[in-house]
């Protein structure tokens, strides 16, 4: 998504031209205010500017496994995204890395509460999430380099959309991508040992090391720590297996930056400059594009 588009996607999805739909408690945001050259140009794109679907827990679930089967999704293609948009050349590809393995590790399951929370002990699908949403506004924020994977809402969205994007082929890291990533890692395993989350942000956001807005750095290091390339104090994370929404949310009540801040959430708020990184997965997910000794 080039820029000039997403100057008009901004312009759609402005708060302002949204009108709340009441019937099916969704908002929708009117496509006729935009010019016929804005219009034209979300054409050639084929942008729906209101994708309205019904959600319902069982379903999402099923639509995430049946993805399990799509040829187009792989570690390599996902990883490749990944890098370009840690780099900056493809912002998309960042929430695609947790969306992947959350929909890999996709079982059928009974919707059962956590003990605290009104969402799913397994997938972290909210009670708020049954009903109607409007997947486009999503996956607009999607394009800004927000990760939405913390809900299978979130993560049917994003796959959906990137399987259609991969039909033109994978996408492909810049070298310069690569260099940025490589040193995000290195930035991040030579930490010091009492450094936590909050800190580390700080200091990346000075080093301008990640182009834009501090949402996509939050988004990179959340969607790194959920695979388990940023090690967990509380939990054991990977790529190769799942760790429960409720195992997850109980871990925040372990920690003191959680306490009282309801801007870090778990697992980035898990890490700590002692823990570095865990190359192992980094060099299992990223392969070649790891140029950085651990």
């Amino acid at each position: 998504m080039d820029k000039k588009c997403m100057r008009v996607l901004k312009k759609l999805y402005l708060h302002s031209n949204g009108e709340y739909d009441r019937e099916r408690e969704v908002m929708i945001y009117q496509a006729d205010t935009l010019t016929l050259a804005e219009q034209d140009l979300l054409t050639t794109q084929v942008w729906i500017a209101n994708d309205l679907e019904m959600i319902h827990h069982d379903d999402i679930t099923q639509q995430l496994i049946a993805f399990q089967q799509n040829e187009r999704l792989s570690w390599s293609t996902i990883a490749q995204a990944f890098v370009a948009g840690v780099g900056g050349s493809y912002p998309r590809g960042i929430s695609t890395l947790a969306s992947y393995h959350r929909m890999i590790h996709s079982q059928m399951h009974a919707y059962e509460e956590t003990e605290r929370f009104l969402a799913c002990r397994i997938c972290g699908f909210s009670h708020s999430d049954e009903g109607w949403k409007n997947l486009s506004n999503i996956r607009y924020s999607l394009h800004l380099g927000y990760d939405y994977s913390g809900t299978s809402v979130g993560a049917y969205a994003d796959l959906t959309e990137f399987i259609t994007l991969l039909e033109k082929g994978p996408i492909i890291p810049t070298p310069e991508d690569i260099t940025t990533f490589n040193q995000l890692l290195h930035m991040l395993d030579q930490a010091e040992d009492e450094e936590t989350p909050g800190k580390f942000e700080k200091r990346l956001t000075a080093e301008k090391l990640v182009k834009g807005h501090a949402g996509i750095r939050r988004s990179i290091l959340q969607a790194l720590s959920r695979v388990g390339v940023l090690p967990n104090q509380v939990l054991s994370l990977s790529p190769e297996h799942w760790i429960n929404n409720e195992e997850i949310l109980n871990g925040e009540f372990q920690l003191n930056n959680t306490k009282g801040r309801s801007d870090m959430e778990m697992p980035w708020a898990g890490w700590q400059g002692k823990l570095g990184v865990n190359w192992g997965n980094a060099r299992k997910l990223f392969g070649d594009a790891i140029h950085v000794k651990g």
